[in-house]
Formats: structure tokens, sequence, C-alpha cells
């Protein structure tokens, strides 16, 4: 670029000319489009701003006019409460002071009270529900008077005037009841409220009937004849947690009378009158459930016994069970068992080898016997000896008890010899199965005596003993001893 002055060619960058110090002003080439695009934009910044101070202006003209309105419909909203408050005002007044205003009376009724006047204050109540039946309030206010001049029974027949009627609403009706079973409840009178709501069909009677007075509490069995021990329980079917309480000599139960906590057992002959009532949370009581027990025993049931009458092979015990409270008494000589004369079952019994038979019976602890029960039994071992083996088990018997001096049969002081001989299988009664020897003593000539001494060996264990009779005839066993 050259100095507009002097013509000196100018450095870049100089804003002075360096020979004649011209300024040098640096004027950027034209270009058209920059310049159309510099304007548009300059343009939609002024229209932006120009928008916004518009909808500003905009709202502050609408807020202005919300404010107005409020302050319009504040004034419109101040006449009208105004209004109701002297409407309501002029009513209250009206009511206060008309001649026939239930207000009136009420407040009649308790500036009497205040002054203590309260038989001028029931008689203003009084006159407001002539006046105006249909006024609960007077009522309740009526009855609350005669309860602080303990009236109990006008308090009551005030708050009837309201469940007698068909006048009142659900829910005054249910106050009224509910006010009549606090009086009664306060007062202690519990069946006066059983009496109100028992027998009565009224609907809301019977609602306040489930809620206080609790049900009456089951007993099983019922009453009735019996010949054992009975087991009576008493308990509630509803699900509450009502104190249970039981007689048993005929009076009516109550809350002094017997707790109910375990069943009632009835194991002695004789009548039992049971009485018994729930008690709720309210100390009100249910109906009364009566029932009468008669325990007639008669004969007790007979014994059971396990093992039955038949042949047994091996050692085997006679288990005898009668009923609780019960003893047994048994024989095995045939005769009936008695307490005085039979043997007292106190443990399983060994059976006898052989043939025996058993009579058993169950006692109570009057005597009284139950029906006799009979047993045969027939126990016999496995033959083990031999009738060979059984004369030489006799014969060392006899060596060993010195006896016989051996076993050729000789007998001290004695010529010849003794013999034994089996004849026959005998069996002897609790004892089991025997071979039968006798003893015979052959002199040196070969004739043969009986000396009437009779054996008997067991066949199944070869025990030796000697063989007798009883004085009925039966065989009995004799134990061996030296001669």
């Amino acid at each position: 670029m050259k100095c507009p002055k002097c013509g000196l060619e100018i450095p870049e960058g100089h804003m002075y000319c360096d020979n004649c110090g011209e300024e040098i002003n640096f004027v950027p080439d034209f270009e058209p489009e920059v310049e159309n695009e510099i304007n548009a934009t300059l343009s939609g910044v002024a229209e932006e701003l120009n928008k916004e101070e518009r909808q500003k202006k905009e709202r502050e003209e609408r807020r202005k006019a919300f404010r107005r309105s409020i302050s319009e419909r504040k004034n419109i909203f101040l006449t009208v409460v105004v209004g109701i408050l002297i409407f309501a005002g002029a009513i209250y007044v009206f009511n206060l002071f008309s001649p026939g205003s239930n207000n009136k009376y009420m407040n009649l009724a308790e500036e009497a009270r205040k002054n203590g006047n309260m038989q001028e204050a029931i008689d203003y109540l009084i006159a407001g529900n002539q006046e105006s039946p249909s006024n609960s309030d007077i009522i309740f206010r009526l009855s609350d008077y005669y309860l602080e001049e303990d009236k109990i029974d006008e308090a009551v027949d005030a708050l009837k005037l309201i469940t007698d009627s068909a006048l009142f609403s659900d829910a005054t009706v249910v106050n009224a009841y509910e006010g009549i079973i606090s009086i009664y409840e306060q007062s202690g009178n519990y069946d006066k409220i059983i009496e109100m709501l028992g027998d009565s069909e009224d609907p809301f009677a019977v609602a306040l009937k489930e809620k206080y007075i609790p049900h009456s509490p089951v007993m099983t069995p019922q009453g009735g004849t019996y010949d054992d021990n009975v087991t009576v329980s008493i308990y509630m079917t509803d699900g509450t947690t009502n104190k249970i309480y039981y007689t048993v000599n005929g009076n009516d139960p109550d809350a002094e009378s017997i707790l109910y906590e375990n069943e009632i057992v009835l194991d002695i002959e004789g009548e039992y009158r049971i009485k018994t009532v729930a008690i709720n949370e309210y100390g009100m009581a249910s109906a009364i459930i009566d029932n009468l027990f008669v325990i007639e025993r008669g004969k007790p049931k007979e014994p059971e016994i396990m093992e039955a009458s038949g042949e047994y092979n091996q050692n085997t015990r006679i288990v005898a069970v009668c009923d609780p409270g019960f003893t047994i008494f048994y024989t095995t000589d045939g005769s009936d068992p008695t307490i005085e004369s039979g043997i007292q079952y106190v443990s399983p019994i060994t059976m006898p080898v052989g043939t025996s038979h058993y009579k058993f019976a169950a006692f109570d602890t009057e005597g009284n016997s139950s029906d006799i029960v009979e047993r045969d039994y027939h126990l016999v071992f496995t033959r083990l000896v031999s009738k060979e083996q059984a004369v030489n088990m006799l014969v060392n018997t006899l060596v060993r008890l010195d006896i016989l001096l051996d076993t050729s049969g000789k007998v001290r002081g004695q010529e010849g010899h003794n013999e034994y001989i089996y004849t026959s299988d005998i069996e002897i009664e609790g004892a089991g199965e025997y071979y039968m020897v006798v003893e015979n003593h052959v002199l040196n000539d070969g004739t043969s005596l009986p000396t009437g001494l009779i054996y008997a060996v067991n066949t199944h264990d070869g025990t030796v003993n000697r063989l007798g009779y009883d004085s009925s005839g039966k065989y009995t066993l004799i134990t061996i001893s030296n001669r």
C-alpha cells in the first residue's frame, strides 16, 4: 500500500508513513454478501428484542386485569359472608328468645340447674320434650339430669322415649340404647340389660346383644344317666375369651363360683347338677346352662384276659386287664372268686404246666363283682426224655441220694435188689406230664414184691419226684429224701 501523500510504499502493518508521517487509514474491501448477512442478523436481533418487550407488556396487562377481577370478587364474597352471618345471627337470636324455642327450654333448664333448682330444670326439659318430641338433645339432657339426681329408672325411661319411637335416626337410637346399657352397667343391674336385650326383636337391640351379652358356654356330654365315669368339658364356641364359671351343688353360678380351667371328672356314684355361665369383660353373664348327671355304675365291667383257653407248649404268662378303679381276683380250684377267698391279681401269672382252670372277676371299691371270666389251659412241653432214660435218671438219682448202693439196685442191709418198672404216662395238675415208675424188691430166689413206692419222672426235663395222692385222690408230687 502506498502513502496517499508522498507515494512511498507503506510496509504492511504500519499506521503512519515513514517518509512524511501521514496517517494511514485502512478500508477493507467491500463485499456485498457479507454486508447483507450482517444487516439480516442485526434486523433479527432487533425483532427479537421488540417481541420480548411486547410479551412483557402483555403479561403485565393480564396481571392487572386478574387483580381487578379478584378485587371485584372479593367484594362480592365479603358481602355474601356478611349477609350469611347476619342471617344466622338473626336465626340464633330468634331461636334463643322465641317463646316456643327448644334452645329456650334447654337454656332455662341449664340456668335453673346452675342455681341449684334441679327439679325446675327437669320440668323445663319435660316441657321442651312435650313441645318438640323429636328433639333428641332435650331427651339426652333430661336423662343426664335424672342421673345427677340418682333417679336411675327415670333416666332410663327418658332414653326409652327414643328407643321406643320411630322419630329418630338409627344412630340416635343406638346411642340411646348404649346410654341405657351404660346406666345399668354402672349401677350393677346386669340382669336389666339381659332383660332389655335378651328377648327383643328390635334390630338395634339384636346388634347390641351380640356386643354386650355373651353367648352361653357349651357343656359336653349332655346330662343323663351313665354307668361309668363321666368327663365333662365346658367351652365357648364363638371364639371369645369370656371366663366360664360353674357349680356342682345346684346353685346358680356367678363370678364368685368355681372358675372352669380343667375338665370335670365324675367318678363316684350319685347325682351331679352342673350349672355353668360365661361372663364377659363388661361383667355381664350369659344365660345359664344346666345339666343333671347321674352315675349308676351297677356291676363293674368284666376283666379282659389276654390268653385264650387252649393248648400251649412253651412258658406263658397270663395277663388280665380291667378298667381303672377296679381290682381283679381269681381262683384255680374251680370256686367263684371273691374279695375274701380269691387271689388278688397284681402281675402276670406264670401258666402252670399241665391242665389248669382259672376264674377271674373285677371288683369295685364297694365289693360289687363283674361277670366271671373262665379260662382252661393245657401247657405241655415237648417230650425230651424217653421212658428208658426216665428209669435210668430215677436210678441214678436214688444212688446219688444214697438210697441205692449202686445202679444194679442193691439196698444196704437187704438181700436181693430193687428194680424199677415204667407203668404209664400221667399228667399232674399244675406240674405237667410224667412217667410213672413203680419200685419192686427182687429176692435172691427171684421172688418180686412191690415196695409200695411210686416215682414220677418229668417227660420234658427228667425231674424225679415221689408220687403221692392228696385228700381228693389226685396225684401229687413229693420231694425225694433219704429213708
